[in-house]
């Protein structure tokens, strides 16, 4: 989890917390199968007339078995690690601890909110424990992309899975870095990184929505040449309101309009602190210039988020967690294209992308749409305004009117 979170955490420590990802010493094929045993009810024979024994991949809360059933179908066994929920919440109450001891005598470390990135973390990894809600993610992908030919979504099977067992349809693709595996396929390397990038900009802009660890090991290409995306754990949501911020803040840039980079990043984070402003204008501005007289098709992506994160972490502003996600998974896209195509600018996608989503804000229906519920609001509140005045009429009658500081 704090591998996501590159405003609070040092690049040096997110890359060997990325090690966790899927480089953890396997748990014995026996105790798999009596995992998916307890689980389904049945004896792993019954279920499958193949069970490897060894894993494909391993990571910290759950390792994945390929299997083959009684009708000849290959399946991938994704099995919670035994006991990972309890030690789990043991350290989530460790940490919870001494986050309490941290903003108790340690004032400095209030900014960072400890035991409220305790929660998130907490909230967050217990989802990730939950294969049926992981299921579910990926039938919804399924939904989104059904008439998507560049992404191929692998079938959920139901009837073999449960909170603590998800079987997934086993796709045999090549890995997306290798290089000699896709030319065997005949497949053009530039045209995956051109598709990969619709796919993801599709997710992030156009559904908001997205798959939140793109790195190498979770993507696979198919003969076809279609990608395959696997492992859908880590999902993240950007509502409307904070993918326009991030819209904003690009175009913002472009234009270099320091003004609304500062006011966006003060919208889009938050503090526990007093800003600096002299200060943040300052690294804006500095910000800003660096990029300045660049088309936005020609910007380093990597560069302009790094570069935007570091500003956000030097001015102790928080981001929110599905915001940051995106921000990394798109410097994590960012290292697969360019592996692809080394002259590859995930730039040339996503302009385009903005300047529908901009366009799309301003059209007609949407405004209209957008005013009516403005005045629902106004409204509901006009509704509700005499019975709140006269309910602070009655407690001031009754001497039971109360100010909270």
């Amino acid at each position: 989890m704090i591998s996501t979170r590159p405003d609070l955490v040092p690049p040096d420590v997110i890359t060997e917390l990325e090690k966790l990802q899927e480089r953890v010493p396997p748990f014995p094929g026996e105790q798999a199968a009596e995992v998916v045993e307890k689980e389904l009810g049945h004896r792993i024979d019954e279920l499958f007339a193949e069970f490897a024994p060894e894993p494909l991949a391993a990571g910290s809360l759950a390792q994945v078995h390929r299997a083959k059933d009684h009708a000849g179908r290959l399946w991938a066994v994704k099995i919670r690690r035994p006991n990972v929920i309890r030690e789990v919440e043991r350290d989530i109450a460790l940490m919870h601890e001494l986050a309490i001891l941290i903003e108790r005598h340690v004032p400095e470390a209030a900014m960072f909110d400890p035991v409220g990135l305790v929660a998130h973390f907490a909230r967050t990894i217990r989802r990730e424990m939950n294969f049926t809600r992981e299921g579910r993610t990926i039938d919804t992908f399924a939904r989104l992309f059904r008439n998507d030919a560049t992404l191929y979504v692998p079938a959920v099977d139901w009837d073999r899975s449960t909170d603590a067992v998800l079987t997934l349809e086993y796709v045999a693709g090549c890995h997306i870095n290798d290089h000699e595996g896709l030319a065997a396929r005949g497949l053009d390397r530039k045209v995956l990184a051109n598709n990969i990038v619709h796919i993801f900009m599709k997710q992030m802009f156009d559904l908001g929505f997205f798959h939140g660890d793109p790195h190498p090991g979770n993507i696979r290409v198919l003969d076809d040449g279609s990608i395959c995306l696997l492992d859908y754990g880590m999902v993240g949501i950007l509502e409307d309101e904070k993918r326009e911020q991030f819209i904003d803040m690009l175009v913002a840039v472009s234009r270099q309009d320091v003004r609304a980079v500062v006011e966006i990043v003060q919208r889009m984070g938050y503090t526990t602190q007093p800003i600096d402003m002299p200060l943040l204008t300052a690294d804006v501005r500095d910000f800003i210039d660096t990029y300045y007289g660049i088309e936005l098709e020609r910007v380093n992506v990597t560069s302009l988020l790094t570069d935007f994160v570091n500003i956000l972490t030097n001015h102790r502003i928080r981001c929110p967690a599905d915001l940051m996600l995106l921000i990394r998974a798109m410097i994590t896209l960012e290292g697969v294209v360019r592996d692809l195509d080394p002259e590859f600018n995930t730039a040339l996608v996503l302009a385009p992308y903005l300047e529908n989503l901009v366009r799309e804000r301003y059209n007609p229906r949407r405004l209209a749409l957008r005013a009516l519920d403005e005045v629902r609001t106004l409204a509901r509140l006009s509704h509700d305004v005499p019975r709140h005045i006269g309910r602070t009429l009655e407690k001031l009658s009754t001497d039971d009117l109360r100010i909270q500081l």
